[in-house]
């Protein structure tokens, strides 16, 4: 089964791979080349948002039209879901990754560090910031300046024009990570070592996506709104629906997708759980409230801790189920024991 939102914003990213943006990889035969496909493909398409929110920015400094550069910025972290908790891939990617997003903010870390570099008596160059934490410089940062009440950037020049150098600063980072992922890191791994890093992709994410949403949920009764990520936008369920279509995009690669191979070896009726489980959540996903918001009443909670046990039926049937029937060992991530 393969119903109609196999992804929401990645499935654009699919739709390209035969549009040359990763040209000089389509002609190496390696199990891993459709997994990588979608990586370089949802790296460029970071950087092309990440460009476009440096460029809407600057824009929004000269005419101060916030909706479209808060449009934006939501395009630009839809985009970053596809890349995000992932502890595979291209050294040079994933150490740049810790620059991209301060999570979870659960102390109004940002808050106070946007408000002293503001308050600051100083012209802040890109270089500067880039030396500054990652709570200055990331997706959170801008977040905190296009939706926080206590951000000046509508009524300062010099707040806007710092702005503008946080957005170029990660359109920068971003760049260093498309180039990262322009060339295949899997080539030199034999199939089974490949199965085992591509289970292990998948299993990082998706327990990355569950850390989204078990910190805020915490002990029933007493959740922590405010670990909640993109709570000041409001749109903490949106990313969510983003990183299970982008994990789902990753599971039906073309090639040797890891639905592909399951059948292969014989194993049908799990490879229809667990597409079945990425369509049922992609389709019953609600959007219409953060996170953050259905954490302030029990009728909420119930309806956050229902999404959160579908991601633990995911993460049963790959993390378990999947390294069961193909003998695999799932390396374990950074957010394990945490």
């Amino acid at each position: 089964m393969k119903p109609l939102s196999l992804i929401v914003s990645v499935g654009t990213l699919i739709a390209l791979a035969g549009c040359g943006l990763v040209a000089k990889s389509q002609s190496i035969e390696h199990p891993s080349q459709g997994v990588y496909q979608i990586e370089a493909l949802a790296a460029q398409n970071f950087m092309q948002q990440a460009s476009e929110l440096d460029r809407e920015m600057l824009a929004y400094c000269q005419v101060n039209n916030i909706n479209k550069v808060q449009t934006q910025w939501h395009k630009t972290m839809s985009a970053w879901m596809a890349l995000q908790g992932q502890e595979r891939g291209p050294e040079k990617a994933l150490e740049k990754a810790w620059s991209i997003q301060f999570w979870p903010d659960k102390k109004n870390t940002t808050g106070r560090k946007m408000t002293e570099i503001l308050a600051a008596d100083e012209y802040w160059t890109q270089e500067a910031i880039s030396q500054q934490s990652v709570t200055v410089q990331g997706l959170g940062s801008m977040e905190w300046l296009l939706y926080d009440e206590n951000s000046s950037i509508s009524t300062s020049p010099s707040s806007c024009a710092t702005a503008t150098v946080i957005a170029r600063n990660l359109a920068s980072n971003a760049e260093v990570i498309a180039a990262a992922w322009g060339e295949n890191p899997w080539l030199e791994l034999d199939e089974k070592a490949w199965t085992a890093e591509y289970i292990s992709l998948l299993s990082n994410q998706l327990e990355y996506s569950m850390k989204k949403m078990s910190r805020p949920l915490a002990n029933y009764g007493k959740p922590r709104p405010y670990f909640a990520e993109s709570w000041r936008s409001g749109t903490s369920m949106k990313n969510l629906k983003e990183n299970i279509a982008a994990m789902r995009a990753l599971y039906l690669s073309k090639g040797d997708g890891l639905d592909l191979i399951l059948r292969r070896n014989g194993h049908n009726q799990l490879a229809d759980s667990i597409d079945r489980q990425f369509s049922t959540a992609l389709e019953t996903w609600p959007v219409d409230k953060s996170l953050f918001d259905l954490l302030q009443s029990k009728e909420g909670y119930r309806v956050a801790y229902a999404q959160y046990n579908k991601l633990e039926q995911l993460k049963y049937l790959i993390h378990e189920e999947v390294a069961i029937k193909l003998g695999v060992v799932i390396g374990f991530n950074a957010t394990d024991g945490d």
